[in-house]
């Protein structure tokens, strides 16, 4: 328990670190891409350094490292996989990042019920059931939640929590026997640029988890594939009274183009393992047009038809408008992490599933629709499937946590640890 609060160490931790606003830009083109999240990182930095870790260090793009040596016998630790463990500080920019006001609701009762803040344009965020069916398995729990003006932060602020209280505890019990245990924190995983300036070779790890899963009990390490498509129209801007065969309308172009994208696979009506397409900005002119849009898929040749017929479209566009100017710039952001996890290192997987058993949680594996930093740092060699930190309804002034879900994530983490130092020397 926390003394200063009465609440568990913890919780009292998460609810610091949620008033922290740490908000990415998808549009700033520094790294990272907003400086306020260093605030957080810095203060990461300094907390890991209080409690012993004297190499912990925030670098200059606002990553920590830090080192928690084995309690392993000296051999013993050089045989072990070094265990990394990680979470972002950043949050989400589609809704207000702060400041937030977190609110505890002791003993929730099923019920619906109206948070406190008033929205801009009048009324309040109420957490319904109906919505989010998820609050009917937390009948009795102490929900958290924002006071509805902003998000919560548990993407990822949960995950910071259970890290460095992961760290404090492991440190207070020299007894539990831990491998070497690498920390991160990383930034702007929010806009899929996470591990872009991350260096791996300071890292030195065999093997990770990201802790940003939501919900409780599972572990995720399959996610889609994902690309990012640009797509710009010139066009020729003339008096509307006189364009017969003149004028090129961009507007009207980039609208017809993206109207053609398949109407049934789009994230509003596709679940699964089904891919979409997805326009996520739009702007212009008649002059000039631009849009950006996402592609996903959870295979590789899904991934590569679904670009396939952007190009298509677009080549069809030029085609019928040779007055107007187009440009398609494609590029990758991340891969799915399940066929890299499964050639490099399985037991990033089999081992959290025993680590699970052994305390009678059944784990459910659970399709990432999204991403993660792990999917990237599987890419790039370290497998890193990503365990549940208890929040849900990430990304919006509903989300929510509770104080029972992030002890929860502490304690299965901290197994995990645990279980990796005993069996680590297994063979692969």
């Amino acid at each position: 328990m926390s003394e200063s609060s009465g609440l568990p160490a913890v919780v009292d931790r998460f609810l610091r670190y949620v008033r922290i606003d740490t908000a990415s830009d998808r549009d700033s083109t520094s790294f990272p891409s907003t400086e306020k999240q260093k605030d957080l990182s810095r203060l990461l930095a300094e907390e890991l350094r209080a409690l012993g870790l004297e190499d912990a260090e925030m670098d200059e793009y606002g990553y920590v490292y830090a080192t928690l040596p084995s309690t392993l016998p000296e051999a013993d630790a050089a045989s072990t996989p070094t265990l990394a463990l990680f979470a972002h500080v950043d949050t989400s920019q589609d809704e207000p990042g702060g400041p937030v006001v977190p609110l505890i609701h002791e003993n929730y009762d099923g019920s619906v019920f109206e948070l406190p803040g008033r929205l801009p344009a009048g009324g309040a965020v109420t957490l319904d059931p109906e919505r989010s069916p998820a609050l009917r398995e937390h009948v009795g729990h102490d929900l958290i939640s924002s006071d509805g003006t902003t998000l919560l932060g548990s993407d990822d602020k949960a995950g910071c929590a259970v890290i460095m209280q992961t760290v404090e505890d492991l440190l207070a019990d020299p007894s539990v026997p831990r491998p070497p245990i690498r920390v991160c924190f990383t930034v702007d995983e929010e806009i899929g640029k996470g591990v872009d300036k991350l260096d791996l070779e300071r890292l030195a790890a065999d093997v990770a988890y990201t802790i940003d899963g939501s919900g409780t009990g599972t572990l995720s390490y399959e996610t889609f594939n994902a690309a990012e498509a640009v797509i710009e129209v010139t066009g020729v801007n003339v008096h509307a009274g006189y364009a017969k065969d003149v004028m090129a309308n961009a507007v009207t172009i980039l609208a017809r183009i993206l109207d053609r994208l398949p109407a049934d696979e789009t994230p509003e009506t596709t679940e699964d393992r089904e891919g979409y397409y997805c326009p996520i900005e739009m702007s212009g002119t008649i002059s000039s047009a631009r849009s950006k849009m996402i592609l996903r898929d959870f295979t590789t040749a899904g991934l590569a038809a679904r670009k396939q017929l952007v190009e298509s479209l677009v080549a069809d566009a030029c085609r019928a408008h040779p007055r107007a100017s187009i440009d398609l710039q494609m590029s990758d952001q991340y891969k799915n992490m399940k066929e890299y996890i499964e050639a490099k290192d399985r037991r990033a997987v089999t081992f959290a599933f025993a680590a699970a058993d052994e305390m009678g949680i059944e784990l459910e594996s659970e399709l990432v629709r999204g991403g993660t930093d792990g999917s990237r740092l599987s890419e790039m060699g370290l497998p890193t499937p990503n365990v549940f930190d208890g929040g849900y309804d990430y990304h919006s002034r509903f989300e929510w946590n509770t104080v029972q879900n992030l002890e929860a994530s502490l304690a299965y983490v901290q197994n995990l640890v645990r279980y990796w130092a005993e069996h680590g020397r297994d063979p692969v």
